[in-house]
């Protein structure tokens, strides 16, 4: 029978909510399992100080930063409005450092105010529930060996999150019938997609540690040295069969208008089956002129697309996802009682993985104004796209039901077989970041050479990037739940092919 650790972390307001956020400052839900390692690191720092931390602790968490991601039980929850206030600044040094060299300094401490974004995450307990989180390690030995360590630590944890989210934790060893019992929406790790989750590896306590030093020593006989942001964790994407797609599974972009290089020309168009995937590559030529300082030590691979190893060779096998998508927006035309047409491409958008915001930002700060031009000719200005673009909207919204505006290349052969295209079909969805468990439950998929949208053209008729020669075709897809977009699948995905567009979309 299989035996887990069980961490339990409960909030003491009896209207219990949670501060934390991720990346991009997104309210994080649930608690990342790196929170709640930096926890019990704290807790356990001040139950064994100094010495007797290393004695007791460090192996201990050694072992459990190096654990399988656990399953993570919480309660339903709900964000709340952000309110901005001012509070105290904690930023003291400001009020002290004068003070410690004979000075009188511009501000007394109770004047030390700045204005905080507070936007809540309330979990939603029903009456007489458990409003308790859960995070279960997979034992396969049957046995915690430093049980009595963590379990101590986690019985002196104070907070999760931020300094009002006081809470209490437990842990123990638990049986897989005892777990099954347990309450709460399950999120289960997925190999892509879902919500993007820190967790601690091998390394992360060192970094800790370090990082705790540098906090101490940040003042020194040189001035103030910045104490660095932690870096020794990664991001696993997390999903919940039983709630909605988190907004926080959506992958970040950048999106742009296509304008005229002339301020009083037309802005232009292109058509979209002979073109598309052209603008996908000056897209990604304008990128990698304005990336020539590219702060990230991934250059080739992420703006590229290319192996790092050999720039001649495309990304492959494992994270061949961490790379932009390139994606020229066919216009979305409203026409009345005749519904939408998909006409010229005039807008475009590029798109990070998850856990990567920081690159798009980075884009989108840089890119505005620049030239989208092939082989010395001029084919358009980029500038930012407002997020309130209906347009924009249809693919970067929430729906359940999406089809094509540009066809799938299929990743493999389905030597016209249907059962091999549609297994082809649901790897690709997969492999685009939708979790398996989403992708089981598809209610209704089909596939065509004809669109399922007025103005595509036949599939077959779209020009292709070099060397993807795989089968294409239109797919219309009804997920069990809302899915957010942007959603492109298949072979052509980075370089703009394999589109899809909401049929019930609510907007972001």
């Amino acid at each position: 029978m299989p035996y887990f650790l069980r961490i339990t972390i409960r909030f003491l307001d009896p209207a219990p909510s949670f501060h934390g956020r991720s990346d991009g400052n997104e309210p994080e839900w649930p608690p990342s399992p790196l929170r709640v390692m930096q926890s019990l690191v704290a807790s356990a720092a001040d139950c064994w100080r100094g010495e007797r931390f290393k004695e007791i602790a460090l192996k201990p968490f050694e072992w459990l930063q190096q654990q399988n991601a656990p399953i993570v039980l919480a309660p339903h929850y709900h964000v709340g409005v952000p309110v901005r206030i001012a509070v105290p600044n904690n930023d003291l040094d400001v009020w002290a450092v004068p003070m410690s060299k004979g000075r009188e300094p511009d501000k007394q401490p109770n004047a030390l105010k700045t204005m905080k974004t507070i936007r809540s995450t309330h979990l939603l307990v029903p009456k007489n529930g458990d409003g308790a989180i859960h995070y279960l390690y997979p034992l396969p030995d049957q046995e915690c060996p430093h049980l009595a360590v963590i379990s101590a630590a986690a019985r002196s944890i104070t907070h999760l999150g931020w300094g009002v989210d006081m809470a209490v934790g437990n842990a123990k060893v638990i049986t897989q019938d005892e777990a099954d019992k347990l309450t709460g929406h399950r999120w289960r790790t997925v190999d892509s997609g879902g919500t993007p989750l820190r967790v601690p590896v091998a390394g992360t306590l060192a970094a800790l540690i370090e990082k705790h030093d540098k906090f101490l020593g940040r003042h020194n006989e040189e001035g103030f040295s910045p104490v660095p942001p932690l870096s020794a964790f990664k991001i696993q994407g997390y999903h919940c069969a039983t709630l909605p797609q988190s907004k926080a599974a959506a992958r970040p972009f950048a999106a742009f208008r296509i304008d005229s290089v002339d301020p009083d020309g037309k802005s232009p168009s292109f058509d979209t089956a002979r073109k598309c995937s052209h603008v996908a590559a000056w897209l990604r030529h304008a990128t990698a002129e304005v990336c020539r300082d590219w702060p990230y030590p991934d250059l080739a691979s992420f703006v590229h697309g290319h192996d790092a190893a050999d720039a001649e060779k495309p990304l492959k096998g494992e994270g061949a996802d961490r790379r932009f998508q390139y994606l020229p927006l066919p216009s979305v035309e409203r026409r009345g009682e005749r519904g939408n047409y998909i006409g010229a491409i005039r807008r475009v958008l590029i798109v990070a993985p998850l856990g990567c915001r920081d690159r798009i930002e980075w884009i989108r700060r840089r890119l505005p104004s620049g030239d989208l031009q092939w082989e010395g000719e001029l084919k358009g200005m980029l500038n930012p796209l407002e997020p309130s673009d209906w347009v924009l909207k249809q693919y970067t919204g929430t729906a359940s039901t999406w089809s094509t505006v540009t066809p799938v290349l299929l990743p493999g052969y389905d030597d016209r077989d249907p059962a091999k295209a549609e297994g082809l079909l649901r790897r690709a969805f997969v492999h685009a970041g939708i979790a398996q468990e989403v992708v089981d439950g598809i209610a209704e998929l089909a596939w065509r050479q004809v669109g399922f949208r007025a103005g595509v053209d036949l599939a077959r008729n779209y020009t292709r990037p070099d060397k993807l020669t795989g089968s294409a075709y239109h797919v219309r897809v009804t997920f069990p739940q809302q899915v957010f977009g942007p959603l492109a699948i298949g072979a052509g995905r980075y370089r703009g092919l394999g589109l899809f567009a909401a049929e019930d979309s609510s907007g972001t």
